[in-house]
């Protein structure tokens, strides 16, 4: 059925409309199951935890928790418009496939680190929902079964070759092994050519983003130097700083490819069939 015939019903007006509190609803879950989940979870394998993970007051809903209210409630609308009446399944599925990836998406963030357990249920909920698309013959996602086996290689090896890239120029770890697990979980429900697709929204956001840092970053060391009386040198040692304190955790821009891939599925895949046309 069509967005419009959708919106045309009761139904649909009902159930589209419903997806805002779920949303909310998701994004207050989130925030308790990120404060909840034992703290080793959020903590590299031999690293000793922190009192902030000790005392269980590690995000609120006034603060990550709105984020994450606005991005699943506009994610669950446009997925609900896209997989609505008779891909209830799909609707499902992808609904807690975002749950989980907002979920990586902050700690990775907060905490540089993308939980194992959290990859885990991406790539569960992924391949269940995989053997459901190829079992029904429905065929969305995946037009063969070894999809979502091309979709794991793919994922997590291109998140290996930038990583071994990182640890050739730089001599240390390019991005860490959790991106290289999620990627991988990500292909599982993307398959091919959907993983590639995937990965370039990665990249394009992950680039735009870090574009943003640099600019602001370049603009508060130009509004340091005016006000600052010190030495060049110093100046110049703050903007190294500055630059230095410019990490950025890949996960969230998976996590972010994966939501815009579900959400803008149809759009997505007509862009690039409109491309290859032209070819």
């Amino acid at each position: 059925m069509s967005i419009t015939e959708y919106l045309s019903t009761a139904g649909g007006i009902v159930w589209t409309a419903a997806c805002v509190p779920l949303g909310i609803l998701l994004a207050w879950l989130a925030v308790f199951v990120i404060n909840k989940v034992p703290a080793k979870w959020l903590c590299d394998y031999d690293e000793t935890p922190s009192d902030e993970l000790l005392n269980e007051k590690r995000v609120f809903f006034k603060k990550e928790g709105i984020f994450m209210a606005v991005v699943l409630a506009a994610g669950l609308v446009m997925c609900r418009l896209q997989f609505n009446k008779g891909f209830d399944i799909y609707f499902i599925v992808f609904a807690l496939i975002m749950f989980f990836a907002v979920m990586i998406g902050v700690c990775d963030i907060k905490y540089t680190i993308i939980p194992d357990q959290f990859t885990a249920a991406v790539g569960i909920l992924g391949g269940a929902v995989g053997i459901y698309d190829i079992a029904r013959g429905f065929k969305i996602l995946h037009f063969a079964w070894w999809s979502p086996l091309l979709g794991i290689a793919i994922g997590g090896g291109a998140m290996l070759m930038i990583d071994l890239i990182g640890m050739l120029v730089y001599k240390k770890d390019g991005i860490g092994f959790g991106d290289v697990k999620l990627f991988a979980a990500v292909g599982i429900l993307t398959g091919f050519p959907g993983t590639i697709y995937t990965f370039i929204i990665s990249l394009i956001t992950a680039t735009i983003c870090f574009l943003i840092i640099i600019a602001v970053s370049k603009i508060r060391s130009r509004k340091n130097k005016k006000a600052d009386t010190e030495p060049q040198d110093e100046n110049e040692q703050e903007e190294k700083e500055i630059s230095g304190s410019s990490y950025l955790a890949f996960g969230p821009y998976i996590s972010a490819a994966l939501i815009c891939y579900i959400v803008l599925f149809d759009t997505v895949n007509y862009l690039v069939n409109l491309y290859l046309e032209l070819f």
